[in-house]
């Protein structure tokens, strides 16, 4: 077995069990038999990129949160998200305030 895919499915039953879902609950969530999702989570088998996205989608997470050796718990998944969202919203923010300040003072070089 290759580490990755046992990283890859420690880290779905992982999330898996903390939502108290089984592995036919999610299977079903994500379109696939539950045996495909036992093989994966046992690092059996790989998966696609597009199957790895879907569960990062459903969990909420970074899809690289998937791939960590110790996938930190779900509520600290959500803290990382919301951080990552706020340094974007603060990029964006700065990004229009010198937008804002370069065409004040362009009105007022004309004035």
């Amino acid at each position: 077995m290759g580490k990755i895919k046992t990283i890859l499915g420690d880290n779905i039953r992982t999330l898996r069990i903390e939502k108290g879902w089984t592995q036919v609950y999610l299977a079903d969530r994500l379109q696939i038999t539950a045996p495909f999702l036992a093989q994966i989570e046992s690092g059996k088998r790989g998966t696609s990129l597009e199957l790895v996205e879907s569960v990062a989608d459903l969990f909420g997470i970074p899809i690289a949160s998937l791939f960590l050796e110790q996938i930190t718990n779900y509520a600290e998944s959500e803290s990382y998200v919301r951080d990552v969202e706020l340094k974007i919203a603060e990029k964006q923010l700065q990004e229009i305030i010198s937008e804002n300040i370069t065409k004040t003072f362009e009105r007022l070089r004309k004035k």
